[in-house]
């Protein structure tokens, strides 16, 4: 790998079913073909593709929360699919997600501070209950909560305001990597906006590298550095953003750009522009 490359994915492949027995036999589902891919230190790689094309399957083989069926994760150097389970749980510090659905991400029966702290009990280096809730408080302050919100319970907040405090949660860790899972494809534009300025904010303060999974390319032209297409689990073309959208090769990325041709014209004054939420 290069020296900058913080995460390199070759071969990746994730197939469901095939199994027999006496009473059952499933088809092979073939869900991710051969993914290939590398993510630099400090960039927002984004992955989009249409509904069912593997994207979500990707980023969670990548975290491990899914295991691939083959293929490698090569982490800041280090082979993913080799660790066992203590080991990528101790790695848990250093990549973590943030989901699409902020409503199902939390435990409605527990406050939102709760369970941010509950990350650094589990996976952090500090037990002082008193450190951790001042840490839980600071990281709320950071993603523009304010200090009251460590007792509401999830049903209490709007979807902005679950998606700022699950941005919390994966932050407190102080990881280096996150997977934005379609972080708010589920709210409003003006949240919209909202959140992703906040996501750049934070890449900035914190030195972030981002896999932004997503289908809305209005936000991948203004979000992503580069962006790879999946088409039916492959990926079919990977290059930076504003080429990309001046210049898309595969028929299905022009199909996927044509959403967007619509309502602003020129695909290229899309990413030059990037003023588009």
């Amino acid at each position: 790998m290069k020296d900058n490359t913080l995460i390199e994915v070759k071969g990746l492949q994730k197939v469901y079913g095939g199994k027999k027995s006496i009473f059952l036999s499933t088809k092979k589902v073939t869900a991710v073909k051969d993914v290939s891919f590398s993510i630099r230190e400090g960039e927002t790689f984004g992955l989009i593709g249409e509904s069912g094309s593997g994207k979500t399957t990707v980023g969670r083989m990548i975290l491990r929360l899914i295991d691939p069926t083959s293929g490698s994760i090569i982490y800041n150097g280090h082979s993913l699919m080799d660790l066992s389970k203590k080991e990528m749980a101790a790695l848990r510090k250093e990549v973590q997600i943030v989901f699409q659905d902020s409503g199902s991400a939390f435990n409605p029966r527990k406050t939102i501070g709760s369970q941010i702290a509950q990350s650094l009990l589990k996976f952090g280096d500090n037990s002082d209950s008193q450190l951790i809730h001042k840490e839980t408080l600071r990281m709320l302050e950071v993603v523009g909560l304010r200090a009251d919100f460590y007792d509401r319970y999830p049903h209490e907040l709007s979807g902005g305001q679950r998606q700022r405090a699950g941005i919390a949660r994966a932050l407190i860790l102080k990881p280096k990597f996150l997977v934005l899972d379609e972080p708010v494809s589920a709210l409003d534009v003006s949240v919209k906006a909202q959140i992703i300025n906040l996501l750049m904010d934070l890449q900035k303060e914190f030195n972030l590298t981002y896999l932004f999974i997503a289908h809305n390319l209005d936000l991948v032209a203004y979000f992503c550095d580069r962006v790879a297409v999946l088409s039916k689990g492959e990926v079919i073309e990977t290059s930076s953003t504003m080429e990309l959208f001046k210049n898309p090769k595969h028929e299905m990325t022009k199909k996927l750009l044509s959403s967007i041709l619509t309502l602003h014209g020129d695909l290229g004054e899309v990413y030059r522009n990037r003023n588009v939420i």
